[in-house]
């Protein structure tokens, strides 16, 4: 089972989500790229709400088209692996100006034995201020 836990961050004034990833199977995993090593994002990969509302916010980020992922977009993960990863949410997202409680959540899925398991993180809740 591939573990995924998110937390962010305010730093030099920019929201980043770190992403704790473990492999706790005894098999190995291959896990999204797009989690476990890119550092921007180059499409809409996770859903940011206000915490109050529960509106969306826009995705306003890089938008990359292209095919079915491909063997590429993973990471092969051994058994008992962990890694983490970085990811800058400022200029993919719509931050209000102001403070403001914002949740992340994640819905994907990583390959075990070839096959897609369903892969889900969050809610999780965290504080912005926007300038």
């Amino acid at each position: 089972m591939l573990d995924v836990k998110f937390t962010v961050k305010e730093t030099a004034g920019r929201p980043v989500l770190h992403i704790a990833l473990a492999n706790h199977s005894a098999r190995p995993v291959k896990a999204l790229r797009a989690l476990a090593t890119e550092e921007e994002m180059f499409g809409k990969l996770f859903e940011i709400r206000d915490a109050e509302s529960g509106q969306l916010l826009e995705y306003q980020g890089i938008m990359v088209k292209r095919g079915p992922l491909t063997d590429e977009d993973y990471l092969a993960m051994k058994a008992g692996a962990r890694r983490s990863n970085a990811i800058d949410l400022a200029p993919a997202y719509g931050f209000k100006q102001g403070r403001h409680a914002y949740t992340i959540s994640y819905a994907g899925h990583y390959l075990m034995d070839g096959k897609e398991i369903p892969l889900t993180v969050g809610p999780v809740r965290f504080e912005h201020t926007g300038r």
